[in-house]
């Protein structure tokens, strides 16, 4: 239309300029002017009208498009299409080209323990469909690239796992049958150590208590420690994934705190790496952050360079007995923002919690005395500095009814004492089965939350009272991280209590969350946390992380339903509603 009116135009002009040279005759400045005029006032016409048309037709354009948002509320977002049985076995058989047949299993067993754990808080409301059809072992970054462009291709959901140690249904198989289980058994290895840098690189399957081993057994790196150390088996793509941390968080911080860089599979298999080595920069977004606590949703995290800290030369461990949760709580509190002591961790365990430990320890193994306790680990380059240290916590103790005081004076010793901390979870499962009624349906609600330092008495103490109003009053068991205000809340139950359980734990997130706390302060989100986002963070910050899951990952093939909903005919809830009919079979 637009070539056409200048066609048009040019022949208007001609006739014009031709009868402006009629009247000048002999050219003259009035006849130039004149042609000038006309040309120009043509020329102004001309891109009017076609503006005035672009503009009328680019807003009745507009008019017809859905609006362009900054974020994705859940009402604007398409269901989701996956893989038939028909695209699933396609992909299946370009996997096994991938990784070779034998690094590709359908195994019943080993399909079933991907599905579910007996300690997990949160099984499959639907066991016989939410599961994988397939596990593929890669052995490379570039494998796990190949094998997630056909996922892609094919719209197969992924769940990449590593320690499997989550307790949040992170690795739950929402989108099963079709899916795939991606596990990182086979890529485990310390790739670059830089001991005068302090940090090191290792594939994602590697364990934290592998990372310590291998400092410690060499003798250039033997005084140098990884810091976070959560539970028994983690392994860093899992810890970097749900930004977990552990009882040493106090001194040296959670996984945001401990990585440098990361080596990262998007949903399209585009491979990248998220920064150099430096601890600092200022160059662009922090990229590396926006996949620590991300579970796997935004990208397959293949290789992680961690920090490493210079070892304690002595660290010896301190036990604080107390007549109430509230003198213990009190103590710490003090101790962390007022005497100028920096405990190397700081931990806090009520009498339930200590009573169940010696429950499960033998005959000859040390006995605790069964009281709120106070668990810190003081270190520094001599023995006389930690003395020094912990003679200050003994006078603060004192002021607040300290009952009994422990200390160790060699490594031994303090795997002893640590014990108290260390075996929590299992020691409380274990108990399960002495006070349940029936003892062959034992179910541990495993949860955490964080406030601020100062309100942890408060919490813990309003929901002990909470969760004793209820009957449970010998059935849970409390531990906690005190130093940054992050505790736990473990209760025991047989299914058909499921939702009296789950009622006194959404009133414990939400009073949490009224203090001006997080539902989860290291478990992450998974399945079993995402009703509290809303309220947390408000409904458009939680818009906005969709925003990005959708740009990142158009086909939803990463870890889906997962922090938040993803698709808007998600049952999830619904399902969990009634999961404790089912026979979750994960353990048989």
């Amino acid at each position: 239309m637009l070539f056409r009116g200048n066609r048009i135009l040019s022949r208007h002009l001609r006739h014009k300029l031709a009868f402006g040279r009629g009247i000048s005759g002999t050219g003259l400045k009035s006849g130039v002017q004149l042609n000038r005029a006309v040309f120009f006032a043509a020329i102004g016409g001309a891109f009017i009208g076609a503006a005035t048309v672009f503009a009328t037709t680019t807003k009745n354009h507009e008019k017809n498009k859905p609006p362009q948002l900054s974020t994705s509320p859940i009402d604007t977002v398409e269901p989701v299409v996956y893989a038939d049985n028909n695209d699933f076995a396609l992909a299946v058989e370009k996997m096994k080209k991938v990784v070779g047949e034998n690094n590709v299993s359908t195994d019943e067993a080993e399909l079933k323990a991907q599905s579910d754990s007996f300690f997990s808080t949160h099984h499959p409301p639907d066991p016989l469909k939410q599961k994988p059809k397939a596990l593929v072992y890669p052995l490379s970054t570039e494998e796990v690239a190949e094998l997630v462009k056909i996922a892609h291709e094919y719209r197969v959901p992924v769940i990449a796992t590593s320690g499997f140690t989550s307790l949040e249904g992170q690795a739950m198989h929402t989108r099963g049958p079709n899916s795939i289980a991606l596990s990182f058994a086979n890529m485990h290895k310390i790739l670059k150590i830089h001991p005068e840098d302090l940090d090191m690189t290792v594939e994602a399957g590697t364990s934290w208590q592998d990372i310590d081993q291998y400092l410690l057994g060499n003798d250039d790196t033997s005084h140098l420690m990884f810091g976070p150390d959560p539970g028994m088996g983690a392994c860093i793509a899992g810890m970097v994934s749900t930004s977990a941390s552990g009882t040493n968080a106090y001194k040296y911080g959670t996984m945001k705190e401990n990585v440098v860089n990361l080596t990262v599979v998007l949903a399209d298999g585009t491979i990248i790496k998220t920064k150099q080595r430096p601890r600092k920069t200022s160059a662009g977004y922090d990229i590396t952050r926006l996949f620590i606590g991300a579970e796997g949703t935004l990208g397959i995290i293949t290789e992680i360079t961690v920090k490493l800290h210079v070892r304690p030369v002595v660290e010896f461990v301190t036990l604080a007995s107390f007549p109430t949760i509230k003198d213990a709580a009190a103590t710490a509190l003090e101790i962390i923002s007022k005497s100028g002591l920096q405990p190397n961790a700081i931990e806090i365990l009520n009498e339930a919690m200590v009573s169940f430990v010696n429950s499960s320890q033998g005959q000859n193994d040390h006995k605790f005395l069964e009281k709120p306790t106070l668990l810190f680990k003081f270190g520094g380059p001599t023995k006389k500095d930690v003395d020094t240290q912990v003679e200050v916590a003994r006078k603060i103790a004192s002021k607040n009814l300290l009952i009994n005081l422990e200390t160790s004076s060699n490594r031994e010793d303090n795997d002893t004492l640590w014990t108290a901390r260390r075996a929590g979870l299992w020691s409380t499962y274990e108990y399960g089965s002495k006070v349940l009624e029936n003892k062959d349906d034992v179910q541990v609600w495993t949860t955490d939350i964080a406030v601020p330092i100062s309100k942890l008495a408060q919490v813990i103490s309003e929901t002990n009272d909470d969760i004793r109003a209820l009957g449970f009053g010998d059935k849970f068991s409390v531990m906690g991280h005190i130093g940054d205000g992050n505790c736990h809340f473990l209760i025991l139950y047989n299914s058909p209590d499921y939702k009296k359980v789950q009622k006194v734990v959404d009133r414990m997130v939400y009073r949490a969350i009224d203090l001006e706390g997080t539902c989860t302060g290291e478990h992450g989100v998974g399945i079993g946390k995402r009703k509290y986002l809303n309220k947390e963070l408000g409904k458009e910050t939680v818009d906005l992380m969709r925003h990005l899951k959708l740009l990142m990952d158009p086909r939803r093939i990463l870890n889906p339903d997962k922090i938040f909903r993803v698709d808007p005919s998600d049952t999830l809830d619904a399902q969990f509603d009634a999961a404790h009919i089912h026979d979750h079979g994960c353990c048989s």
